[in-house]
């Protein structure tokens, strides 16, 4: 009987991707190692790891690219990226920004507070539909925690404009602003 259950998860292991790349094709074939960390359809629950979900497609492929070639350090991403060709990286960036990054959970808070207006006034003229700009709305607290600590110690590269918007923050207001992008009411349910 375990062998017969067995063989029967094991041909379904295989027979899944099979029916999933005739309805998605090359490209979602191709994410599916992605699935792993940055959640099915490119949306991750809160955490450390990015949802991938409706970012630019020139962000997208501009930032694997790097990590392919090193000059942007990442966990995981470095060596999970060696070896694809840029026809690759542009169908892995072609694929996640066509995903909607529209869900529950990326709903913006209607809580009164500053973050809507920080976000106006600090973020929203870079990250507001520039093709080579991370799209912020929705995206996970702690991972953009992290990206920011990495950016003040070098790790990578912050763009003078964005190190202007971000020495005129203090800490309680970086804290409401990361909860708005999340869409938390609350800041304790962002972490």
């Amino acid at each position: 009987m375990h062998v017969v259950i067995g063989s029967l998860f094991i041909g379904l292991v295989f027979a899944v991707p099979g029916v999933q790349a005739g309805n998605r094709g090359e490209p979602f074939m191709l994410s599916n190692g992605c699935i792993n960390c940055h959640g099915f359809e490119g949306r991750r629950t809160p955490g450390a790891i990015p949802s991938l979900a409706g970012q630019p497609e020139a962000y997208l492929y501009k930032t694997l690219a790097a990590y392919r070639d090193g000059t942007l350090k990442g966990t995981i991403m470095n060596r999970a990226m060696e070896g694809y060709d840029d026809r690759t990286l542009r169908q892995f960036a072609k694929y996640y920004s066509g995903l909607s990054k529209d869900t529950p959970a990326t709903a913006m808070s209607k809580v009164p507070g500053q973050g809507e207006g920080l976000y106006v006034q600090h973020c929203s003229g870079c990250h507001e539909g520039q093709a080579d700009t991370p799209y912020l709305r929705g995206q996970n607290a702690q991972y953009m925690e992290d990206v920011l600590k990495d950016m003040a110690t070098g790790q990578r590269t912050i763009p003078r404009e964005m190190a202007s918007a971000m020495s005129a923050l203090t800490g309680e207001e970086l804290q409401q602003l990361l909860g708005y992008l999340q869409g938390c009411s609350q800041e304790a349910l962002c972490h």
